[in-house]
């Protein structure tokens, strides 16, 4: 793949700048502050947008550096050439108005993209890849740094932006931030609290019982003191009657005793005295029958009041005598000796055997639903009427006493009710305090489940992090072992090439470090001099680019070559000419480049600013 042709539209210094490129070697030739370094960064742009910058491209924001002062439209053309297909791409790089349009101009189609991208479309070839390993700049004199830094990250990550350490410390640091121990303790605690309130439950329960009995009592007690209370008033009327009675009596008594005398006297006037004596002994008679029927009516009253207490007394111990026919074991027998009986009547008349059998058959049936009509007429097989509970069964007699009692109102004194009173105030006093507890409990109980969900939260975070960095290990060994395999297979005859047979050998170590190999052995890249140290640069990047020559993508030279010596400048453009990429951009300010180039390969495409 390579680049046709570039239309810069407000971009930088270049407004409606056109540029046209061709497959092989392209020098774009322009003085310092020429623009050479935007045309890189306007290819990098049209290719992936200014979405997904790398971390290790210039500090300034290029969006920024490139927008256009004058407020026009920020965008810009390319034609894209790959094998026989060739595609028109425009972008606009507005914030507010980005897009991407693509078009195949072989068959007029839209090429449909996702996020703008043209990766996975038209090229094969992540930005990263394109910015540290196709496009090769002077990273700001800085080769110590690069080598010992991002050459390292690419080998380790596949790109210079990642720092392997620092993203595994970061991972780490991020996973100490979820201590698990720590909540682990913290719902320990919690469990600890809560075996205080294991018994709430039952404390709440036992205390509301214990205040239903005392308000129980106190009307129980309430009302059998009302009850005494009518029995006087009732006790008393009666005495007050039979007052009136005997005064009642005593009148009649003193008017019969008259009567008598007023009699005696006639008599004696008429001298019959026995009869007067017969007539006071037949008063005297019927007085003392008279006494002894009220005295018999007064108390079959007292007793008509106090049967329904005698019977609520013994009613618990009350069972009726039953009946002869009522019990079972006669029933049985009864219905044993009637089968017997026709049994033996049936064997006594001459019947045939099956006439008898079916006969008893049929008389013991008979005699079984008999039986059974019998016992359900009589509610044998009704529900047993359970034994009442004292307590019921003071209940029960209260309702019955209630019943027969005249419903009078009357006022008593309340003074015995404090004992239930305060004695009710205390237990309402300690449902508060658990009622309290069950809050604390419910408390407690949700802090607990937050804590477990926040544990199980954490435990997936530290499982997610442990995978993360296992992965990334396992895929830095992985992108490890391909560089250096690439990079040593590739780099050797460069670095020869470069350094006049100075140093015959660069490879990486099993520990990633970069090794050169000299004529007296290895150097160490702290005692190598700028030069040298320019030298095992460009030998690193130009291997990095022909390793990646599968990606099919543009190399772009950008002021590397610049101040190179004849001898180092000769040696490197002899290697950019061997590299089998498609096309290879420079972007230079020193003429020389040009010329020796020429000497080398009169095919060159020149483009100057």
């Amino acid at each position: 793949m390579y680049l046709n042709k570039l239309l810069i539209k407000n971009f930088g210094k270049f407004n409606n700048k056109e540029i046209v490129l061709k497959p092989g070697i392209n020098v774009v030739y322009g003085k310092k502050e020429s623009g050479k370094t935007t045309i890189k960064d306007f290819i990098v742009a049209m290719l992936y947008g200014f979405s997904n910058c790398s971390l290790n491209e210039k500090k300034k924001n290029k969006f920024e550096l490139y927008k256009p002062g004058d407020g026009g439209v920020y965008s810009g053309k390319a034609y894209i050439k790959d094998e026989d297909k060739t595609f028109f791409v425009e972008r606009s790089f507005a914030k507010k108005n980005s897009r991407t349009n693509a078009l195949e101009l072989n068959t007029g189609r839209d090429v449909k993209l996702e996020n703008d991208n043209l990766d996975g479309k038209l090229f094969n070839c992540c930005r990263d890849d394109f910015v540290n390993g196709m496009c090769i700049d002077d990273c700001d004199d800085n080769y110590e740094g690069y080598l010992k830094k991002d050459f390292d990250n690419m080998i380790v990550t596949g790109t210079s932006s990642i720092d392997l350490n620092r993203s595994i410390a970061y991972l780490r640091k991020k996973r100490k931030e979820y201590d698990t121990d720590a909540i682990a303790d913290n719902i320990e605690i919690i469990d600890s609290e809560l075996e205080d309130f294991e018994d709430v439950d039952k404390r709440l329960k036992d205390i509301r019982k214990k205040i239903r009995d005392v308000e129980e009592e106190l009307a129980i007690e309430t009302a059998r003191r009302k009850r005494e209370a009518r029995r006087l008033i009732q006790t008393k009327n009666t005495s007050e009657e039979d007052s009136e009675e005997d005064i009642e009596e005593s009148k009649e008594e003193s008017n019969e005793e008259s009567n008598i005398e007023s009699n005696i006297e006639i008599n004696k006037e008429d001298n019959n005295e026995d009869k007067a004596q017969n007539d006071v002994k037949e008063s005297s008679e019927e007085k003392t029958e008279d006494n002894t029927k009220k005295t018999e009516k007064k108390k079959h009253v007292q007793e008509e009041n106090k049967t329904i207490f005698l019977d609520a007394d013994l009613i618990k111990d009350y069972k009726p005598e039953k009946k002869l026919t009522d019990r079972m074991w006669f029933i049985i027998l009864t219905g044993l000796f009637v089968i017997g009986v026709i049994a033996a009547v049936v064997y006594i008349l001459p019947f045939d055997n099956a006439v008898r059998q079916i006969f008893i058959i049929c008389t013991i049936l008979f005699v079984i639903v008999t039986i059974v009509e019998g016992l359900y007429a009589k509610g044998v097989f009704d529900e047993e009427i359970k034994t009442p509970s004292e307590e019921e069964f003071k209940r029960i007699i209260y309702e019955l006493e209630r019943k027969t009692e005249t419903y009078e109102e009357v006022e008593i004194d309340m003074s015995f009710a404090k004992k239930y009173i305060d004695r009710r105030e205390e237990l309402i006093e300690e449902e508060r305090a658990v009622i309290k507890d069950m809050s604390r409990r419910d408390e407690l109980r949700e802090e607990r489940k937050g804590q477990e969900t926040k544990l199980e939260a954490s435990k997936k975070e530290i499982h997610a992090i442990n995978l993360a960095i296992n992965t990334i290990n396992d895929l830095s060994r992985d992108i490890s072992k391909s560089y250096s395999f690439m990079i040593n297979n590739n780099i050797s005859d460069i670095i020869a090439k470069l350094s006049d047979g100075r140093f015959n050998d660069l490879y990486i170590n099993e520990s990633n470090k970069l090794m050169v190999m000299g004529q007296n052995g290895y150097v160490d890249l702290d005692s190598m001099d700028s030069i040298l140290l320019k030298q095992i640069y460009l030998s690193v990047r130009f291997a990095i680019a022909r390793s990646m020559i599968e990606n099919n993508m543009p190399v772009i030279i950008d002021n590397i070559l610049d101040g190179l010596d004849d001898r180092l400048l000769d040696n490197a453009l002899g290697i950019i000419d061997k590299m089998k990429n498609e096309q290879i951009i420079i972007l230079s300010s020193d003429y020389r480049v040009i010329n020796k180039y020429k000497n080398i390969n009169s095919e060159l495409n020149l483009i100057e600013l």
